[in-house]
C-alpha cells in the first residue's frame, strides 16, 4: 500500500531537503543527546543504539564511533534517505522499510526517535512491540514530537507539506507510555517561542 509520509519524506532527500531538516532539528536532538548522556546509565557502558526514523543518519553517525557503542542502527521508510546515510556512513548500519512493518532481531540500550512517533498509523502497537521485543531493561525510549495539538502552528502541516499525522495532545502522548511499567516518564518541552510552544521530549526508562 502507498504511504504518503514515505513518498514525501524521499522527495524530499532526492531534493536535498535533508540537510534542511537537520539544521532545523539540531538545537532540539541536542537537548535529546544532553538528556540521555545525563539522564540514562546506559551511554556508560557497552550500549545498542537505534534511531527510530534516521533520515539521512545524522544521529547515528553521532554514535557510531563512540568508545562504547557495540551496535548503531537507524531504520527509514524512504529508500533516498537511506542511500544518503550509507553513502555518508560505512561504519553504522541502515535498513530501509516501513517502520511499522519492522521487526527487532536484536534489542537496545537506547532508542531515539526524532519526528517519526506521529506519522505511525498504529502507535500503541509499535510502541507496545518497542517494550516487549525492541528495549532492554534499564534501557531509554527518548521521543522528540513537534506535532502536538498545543503547539498549534503544527497543526495545518497535512496540508502544508502532503503528509498524514496522527495529532495528541501532551497527555495523550504520556498516557500511552504510561500503559507500560517504565520506571520514570520525563516530559520537556524545548525551544518555545513565540507561535511555537517547542519540540515535545518523552524520555521513559525501562
Amino acid at each position: 500500500m502507498e504511504n504518503i509520509n514515505i513518498n514525501t519524506f524521499n522527495d524530499w532527500a532526492l531534493k536535498g531537503k535533508d540537510e534542511g531538516m537537520e539544521r532545523g532539528h539540531a538545537p532540539a536532538v541536542n537537548k535529546m543527546l544532553d538528556i540521555i548522556y545525563s539522564k540514562t546509565s546506559s551511554i556508560n557502558k557497552k550500549f545498542n543504539f537505534l534511531d527510530i526514523g534516521c533520515g539521512n543518519g545524522w544521529v547515528v553517525r553521532k554514535f557510531t564511533n563512540h568508545k562504547n557503542c557495540n551496535v548503531s542502527l537507524g531504520i527509514d521508510g524512504a529508500p533516498a534517505m537511506i542511500d544518503k546515510a550509507k553513502s555518508k556512513d560505512d561504519k553504522g548500519n541502515y535498513i530501509n522499510i516501513n517502520i511499522e512493518e519492522w521487526k527487532c532481531n536484536e534489542s537496545f540500550d537506547i532508542i531515539f526517535s526524532m519526528e517519526t512517533f506521529y506519522y505511525l498509523e498504529n502507535i500503541d502497537t509499535f510502541i507496545n512491540n518497542l517494550y516487549d521485543n525492541g528495549i532492554n531493561d534499564n534501557g531509554s525510549l527518548i521521543i522528540g514530537i513537534d506535532h502536538y495539538k498545543e503547539n498549534t502552528s503544527t497543526l495545518t502541516w497535512e496540508k502544508d507539506y502532503n503528509l498524514k499525522t496522527t495529532t495528541l495532545s501532551i497527555e495523550d502522548w504520556h498516557k500511552k507510555l504510561s500503559k507500560y511499567s517504565f520506571s520514570n516518564i520525563r516530559i520537556y518541552q524545548y525551544g518555545q517561542k513565540e507561535d511555537w510552544e517547542g519540540t515535545l521530549i518523552l524520555h521513559a526508562q525501562k
